[in-house]
């Protein structure tokens, strides 16, 4: 599997369990470092994880039906 199947596959399922969250997952290993409903908390703690030199990744479940190109 490549990266970013893992990525899209660790991406999907925070959204399906947070679907009315905005999700931030650490790049490397895939965990969850902040989900909130306001995406302002969500981007202060991806802040925080650029200083400790992580990657965040923000993904939100869109609310209509959409295609997704990576």
């Amino acid at each position: 599997m490549t990266y970013y199947m893992n990525l899209v596959r660790h991406a999907t399922a925070a959204m399906e369990k947070y679907p009315l969250s905005t999700v931030a997952l650490d790049a490397e290993d895939f965990s969850i470092l902040a989900k909130s409903s306001k995406s302002a908390k969500v981007a202060k703690s991806a802040r925080k994880a650029v200083a400790q030199g992580r990657t965040p990744v923000i993904v939100e479940k869109p609310r209509h039906a959409e295609t997704w190109i990576l």
